[in-house]
Parts: C-alpha cells; structure tokens; sequence
C-alpha cells in the first residue's frame, strides 16, 4: 500500500507486577469497600469460588492456593468449598481444561464445575429483575454462604468491561438468563451501533445495570480482580467490594487500552493479540475498532489463530455452514438480518445478540481478515467476510477501487485496545 498514510496504536502495557505473590496479598489484605475476606469466611461457612473461563488471562491457577490458603486459615473446611468456571455461553470446559485452569493439586482435592447452561434442574431459581429476566444461578453458587469472584477486567462490546458480577451473570447462569441479559446490551442502543456501549460507563450501561439487579438477589459477593495484558501481564489487582473493584479496574483498562477519539479513516487493521485464536474473540477484535474506520472503509483483521482453538466458541461445523452460502449468504447477511434479529429477540433467543453484532460488522464496510488455518477449514468466505491465506493477495484486495492515498490505522495489540463510538 505504497503512499498511503499510516499510524499505528499500541496499548499501554508499562508497568506489569513483578512479584504475583505478593501484589495479591497485598490486595487481599487492603480490601475496598468491604471487610477481609477472613472477616466473611468463617468455620461452618460454604463459599463458591468463580473462576473467568480459559479464554482470559487470568492468573487463576496461581491465585487459587493464596486465596484457599486463607479461606482454610480462617476455618473453612475443604469440603465447604466449591470452584465454578464462569463460561456464559462459551465452550464448556472439561477435565484436561479444568486442570490446566485450577491446577492438578486443586482439582483432585475440591469440587470444579463447569455448569451446564442447558440443564435447569442444576439452577436455583432467585426471582426476577425488570424487564422480566429471570435470575437462574448455577446452584453451587447460589446456594453458598459468601461467593468470591476471581477474574479481570478488559473492554465488553455490551457491559462496558467484562469482569466482577459478570463472571456469575452471566457467567454461571442458565441460558435463559443469559440470553436475557445480554438483550439489555442492545436494547440501549436501539438504532445504532451494535458496539456503542463499548469501554463505557456501569451507571448508564443497560447489561451492567441489570447484571447489579440480579446480583442484588444474591448474598455476600466478594471480588478479586486483575488490570491485565497479554500471558503473564498483571498491570494491577484490587480486592473487596465487587461494584468498587470494577468501577476501579475499568478506569484503570480505560486509560491504557482506550484509542484517541479521531476522525474515521479509510482502513482499519487489527490484530488479535494477545487471544489464543478463537474465532469468536478475533472478529470481537473487529467490533471492538469498527468505530475508527469511516463508513465504505476496510475493516482488516490479521488473525494469529490456533488450529486447536478454532472451535472454543463456534463449532466449526457452523462456520462451514456460513461459509457454504457463498456470496447468497453474504447477501442475507447484510439485507434480511434485520428481520431475523426482530424475531430472534421476539422468541427470546440468546442469539439476537450474536445476529446484531454479525450484521453490525459487515453492513456499511468491507472485512478482510488473514487468517490461513480458518481459511484452511472454511474457504474464502466467512458470509460477507472474505477470508485470505496470502497476504500480498489481501492488500490487493483493500487498495482495489480505493487509490493510493488511503488513511490507515493500525492496532497491532487489538485483543487489548478499542476504538469508542464518537461522542463515547
């Protein structure tokens, strides 16, 4: 792309904790907005332990022993103590990643779920919060006498930033519930983008609002959370009140990840780093920075992807599916999925969401995205989403019609940076 004007965005990840050990003691011990946690936890007391799912970067595995540590110290017996995985409609998460996430020595001595969205009967029913969510919680979770919540907080297309309350609901809840909540994540922004609520504010976020709701239907919640980067990246960690600690950690992800507000311009490239490769977190990648890029712009994603990760939360008999409709589809896509999330959330079916965010992506701009193992799987096409295993051929296609003066804005780190809508 000879002459075109190009700047680059990088996050900032100065200033990761050195020792872990001693950065969550020292949280653990300085609590805000709420007593220690030895105050809470006492002997005859059973606790749930939420633990975010593999896809983030969470030190769980190295958190977990310090925290049961103290919790046994105070008089919790072990068998008092149940560790759940917030996984909300991700991949489930079975034994082999259960170890690698908790630990060996952790999970042959305590009780690990991964909940199984699907299955009612394992749910407490807790009431329900306006407009007509009902609030269904993993039973483990719902029934302990205190929860602790152990993940981090990074940018959400929906909630502002992901952690806190968020890794019970949805993260433990039943898909009903979750489908729900998510719902509030669009119905503010009834219209517009599907990614306006992005990197703002809990107090006017719709999804956050009715996660506080449903959360007050639940007893005493205490929050460990993590400022992070990519593997092994802890830039901060904060323990106490679950509403203190993520007010805290989202200014904190705000100041480091958030983009300058500018001008759109005529392509956008970002990179997935630091995600594993899943499919489903790299085009959120493209959600997250589709504001930077001016409407008739390129949307470019240059994808690291793991073969092994391609179905964490897509089956990839799914993408073959998209990806067999060919230019039909990609047509559908654009034109009639309007309709389809109408009656997606008329039926109230957690995929509304999804189909929003799907036709937000591709309806005003081009998306290219490099990414040769889920070329390799699909074909060429992903829908509207050309899909490329040469790079010299994808920039081809981005200059085709478009010159040589081309405004580009590169985000290399773009599992981490985001663009706000203009006015955010």
């Amino acid at each position: 792309m000879a002459g075109a004007e190009v700047e680059v965005i990088e996050p900032d990840v100065a200033g990761a904790i050195g020792d872990y050990s001693a950065a969550l003691d020292r949280a653990l011990e300085a609590p805000v907005g709420a007593p220690r946690l030895e105050e809470l936890a006492r002997a005859g007391k059973t606790v749930a332990i939420v633990v975010d799912d593999p896809s983030r970067w969470t030190p769980v595995r190295e958190a977990l022993p310090i925290v049961l540590d103290r919790l046994h110290r105070a008089g919790v017996g072990l068998e008092a103590v149940t560790i759940s995985v917030g996984v909300g409609r991700h991949q489930a998460v079975d034994e082999a990643s259960m170890r690698r996430r908790v630990g060996d020595a952790i999970a042959d001595r305590y009780r690990c779920f991964s909940p199984p969205v699907d299955d009612l009967s394992a749910y407490e029913e807790l009431g329900t919060i306006a407009p007509g969510i009902p609030v269904r919680i993993f039973r483990p979770v719902a029934s302990a006498d205190l929860r602790i919540l152990i993940g981090s907080v990074l940018p959400h297309l929906q909630a502002g930033f992901g952690g806190g309350y968020k890794l019970i609901l949805p993260g433990t809840s039943h898909r009903s519930t979750l489908g729900a909540l998510h719902r509030q994540g669009l119905m503010g922004d009834q219209g517009g983008d599907a990614a306006g609520l992005l990197g703002g504010d809990a107090s006017t976020n719709p999804m956050r609002r009715a996660i506080h709701a449903a959360a007050g239907l639940l007893g005493p919640c205490w929050s460990i959370s993590h400022a992070i980067g990519g593997p092994g990246q802890i830039f901060r960690i904060v323990a106490g009140r679950p509403e203190s600690v993520q007010e805290i950690l989202s200014e904190a992800a705000r100041g480091r990840f958030r983009a300058p507000i500018e001008e759109p311009v005529d392509v956008v490239v970002a990179g997935n780093h630091p995600w594993p490769g899943d499919p489903m977190q790299s085009f959120k990648v493209l959600l997250h920075h589709r504001a930077g890029c001016r409407p008739g712009g390129a949307l470019v994603g240059i994808f690291w992807t793991d073969p092994e990760e391609i179905g964490r939360s897509f089956p990839v008999g799914g993408l073959r599916a998209i990806a067999a409709t060919g230019v039909v589809g990609a047509w559908g896509i654009r034109h009639l999925i309007p309709a389809a999330q109408q009656a997606a959330a008329v039926v109230g079916s957690p995929a509304a969401f999804m189909i929003r965010w799907a036709r937000e992506l591709v309806v005003d701009r081009d998306v290219l995205v490099y990414a040769p193992p889920l070329r390799e799987r699909v074909g060429p096409r992903l829908g509207p989403v050309r899909l490329f295993d040469d790079m010299e051929a994808l920039w081809k296609a981005v200059a085709r019609g478009r010159g040589t003066s081309m405004r580009v804005r590169v985000f290399p780190s773009g599992g981490l940076t985001y663009v706000p809508a203009r006015g955010g």
